[in-house]
Order: C-alpha cells, then structure tokens, then sequence
C-alpha cells in the first residue's frame, strides 16, 4: 500500500472556478491574479503580496530584492529542501547549514549561534528559516536576533500556510510578515492550498514589493502597444489567471484543509501511541487542537 506524503484537496467548486477561468477574455495576467493577491493581503493581514510560478521563484525574486553582494554569508537550516541552496550557490554566496532542534527539525537561535561560531562568521547576511512540518517555531526570537545582527530574514513558510503563532496572548497568522523581512510561499500540490504550480512572497517593505513586482514580469513598469518601458533585468515568473482561479477557490476552504490535515495527524498519533518506545512526537497534540482564526476568506 502506497502511503502519500501529501497530495492536493480539489473539488467541483475548484474545477468550475478554473472552467470559468477558461472562458475569460485574459486567461493571464488578468482580474483573478489582482483579485487572488489582494484576497492573500486580507488573510495575512501583511501589507504586499506578490504571486509567481513556484516556490522557487519566490525565493529567487526575494534574494534579488535583497540585493546582498557576492561572497555574502548565508545561514541555512540543514534540514530543508534544495532550492534555497540552490539560489544561494548560484548566486555566489557563503552558504553554512546549522544544525537543528532534534525534536522539532527546525533551527533555533541556539543553532545559530553555534553555527556562527564554529565557522568563524564575523558577519551574518542573511537567515533562512523553514516551519518544517507546518508549525512555526521561535518567531520573536529569530526576529530579536536579526535586529541584532543587523542581517536579513526570509521565512520560508511553503508547510505553513493557514498556521499561526503567539506572542504574547496576540495569534499572528503566518505571512502577515511583521517579523521577518520576507514570507514565501508556495501552492505545489504537496502544500496546504495549490494552484497547481505557484507561489508567493509576502513582505511589508514596500521597496522589497516593488522590485519583486518587476522582477516577476521582465522588469516592465509600463506597457502601451509595443513601447516597453522597462526598469531593470527582470524573469517571466507569472502567475496565470487559471492558476489564480484555482487558488482563490482554494482558499476559500483553507479552514476545511487545514483542519482535515490536523485530523489525518491525530489519526496518526492515536494509532502510533502504543510505540512510545521507538516513536517519539513532541508536544504533537497541542497543535492537533489549534484552529485557524484568521480573517474570513470570501
């Protein structure tokens, strides 16, 4: 029996959406992207939010933005998926992988901190951290230590959509990016909505937000017939109105998605409890019982 490390939730609403979408005059770069962006503002409660083709792109558009020099020093979690590595590599920088918290696979100002000084760092650039499983750990605590070191922060939140996290007695919404520089994401099937393939950054500068909204389409302010008035070097990392389509429906249901998701978890966790000797899940049940309780989506 073949057991799926996740898979997409579509149903006759998602597939009328995208039929609908098919008809339009614009099938890309129409009202669904705008309307698709805006929808994402009102949930995250951030400021901006940019769609494009993939996580990847998201990343990529972000460490542009960022505009840090050749040989800058980036630290990675060692557990993460390949494409920030990737955009680092390439585009020259200093990469070191910190170790991470045994029991969450997340790192940890303390990982960092240990990371910097086994390796010598004099200065850090950038900081990448990852909710690896959805759940979003030491937040404040990675924002405290950015203002400190005076060095960027990109939370990758590709597992996190729809999570949320406390500080204090307040519950912020991941992606509504008050302590970090930039938030992406990603909607690949895998993740807790899809468009298909596609992305998005969300970020409350709004220079970040400008650059990042040239980068995505060839670096065009204005377009008129066949004058171009280009700004700078930009991508084709767009995002279509069909996969727009496909997303506002899903986020629509979010909540369903989520919560169908924490309840596969719990499923899991009831039936592995007799294993407590092989298995060990921290703190796993007081997620189970989270709720999203974010800004109704319509």
């Amino acid at each position: 029996m073949k057991i799926n490390y996740g898979r997409q939730y579509i149903d006759k609403a998602d597939i009328k959406a995208v039929s609908q979408a098919l008809s339009n005059e614009l099938i890309t770069t129409g009202e669904n992207v705008k309307k698709f962006e805006k929808k994402l503002v009102n949930f995250f409660q951030s400021k901006y939010v940019i769609s494009c083709n993939s996580g990847t792109s998201a990343i990529l558009m972000s460490l542009l933005a960022l505009n840090l020099r050749k040989n800058s020093n980036v630290i990675i979690p060692s557990v993460n998926f390949i494409a920030a590595a990737n955009l680092c590599k390439n585009f020259g920088y200093n990469i070191f992988f910190s170790d991470i918290d045994p029991s969450t696979g997340q790192i940890t100002p303390y990982y960092v901190d240990k990371c910097i000084n086994q390796n010598k760092i004099k200065k850090v650039d950038l900081i990448f951290t990852m909710h690896l499983g959805g759940n979003p750990e030491n937040v404040l605590e990675f924002y405290k230590l950015k203002k400190k070191l005076k060095c960027f922060l990109i939370e990758d939140a590709c597992h996190s959509l729809g999570a949320s996290y406390l500080i204090g007695k307040k519950k912020f919404l991941v992606g509504n990016a008050k302590h970090t520089d930039i938030t992406t994401f990603s909607f690949h099937p895998l993740k807790t909505i899809t468009t298909g393939e596609g992305g998005a950054i969300a970020t409350n500068n709004k220079n970040f937000a400008n650059e990042i909204f040239l980068l995505r389409s060839h670096g065009i302010t204005n377009k008129k017939d066949l004058n171009y008035d280009v700004k700078l070097s930009g991508y084709n990392f767009r995002l279509s109105d069909i996969n727009c389509a496909l997303g506002i429906s899903q986020l629509k249901k979010i909540k369903k998605i989520v919560n169908l998701r924490r309840k596969i978890f719990k499923f899991y966790l009831d039936n592995l409890n007799g294993y407590k000797d092989v298995i060990e899940i921290i703190n796993a049940y007081k997620y189970v019982s989270l709720k999203i309780n974010g800004p109704k989506v319509v």
